[in-house]
This record gives C-alpha cells, structure tokens and sequence, in this order.
C-alpha cells in the first residue's frame, strides 16, 4: 500500500516535531496504470518516500477529471481523486510513504 499523507507546502518533512494527517492510499495497481496513463510521473517509486507539491497536486486532479472513465479500478481511482480533492480544498500537498 502506499500511504499518502497530507502536509502544507511550506512545512518542512524533517522537522522533528512533523504531525502529519493521514489521507488514504492506493496499491500499487492503481499507481502503475496511472503512470502508463500520464497522471504520475514515471519516476516516482511505489515502493519510495515522495513528495507532491499542492500545484502537482491539483494539476493530477485537473488530469484525473479530464479523463473518460476509465474501465478499470472505478473504485480505487475514485477513492484516490477524493484523497487528491481534499488535499486541493485544503490547499496541501501530499507526502507518499510505500511499504
């Protein structure tokens, strides 16, 4: 599963007192067709500890939309939009941690 975790662009990941909110997350199915479609880039690594910025953020969203539905995964790609739109209202990035 790779984790994602909702953190303000300006907040630094090594500050020792880091809170980090958790936001959902995905397998690793998910995360390799949306690579082959574009959405992720091909250098982030599923099973790696990562960074999106709140502009990737809403950008992956704004491609997610624009997209026709896809026939595969419906409920986990719906379930990783929600993870990104609340990231988005709330004007985030988020930190991914793959296990």
């Amino acid at each position: 599963m790779l984790d994602f975790y909702f953190i303000q662009d300006s907040q630094n990941p090594s500050s020792k007192d880091l809170f980090l909110q958790y936001g959902g997350g995905i397998k690793d199915e998910l995360f390799y067709q949306l690579q082959a479609e574009g959405i992720i880039e091909p250098w982030f690594d599923y099973y790696g500890k990562f960074r999106w910025g709140s502009e990737i953020v809403a950008g992956m969203l704004l491609k997610l939309k624009r997209q026709p539905q896809a026939a595969s995964l419906p409920e986990e790609r719906e379930a990783f939009m929600a993870i990104l739109q609340k990231a988005v209202q709330e004007g985030c990035g988020l930190m991914g941690y793959g296990d």
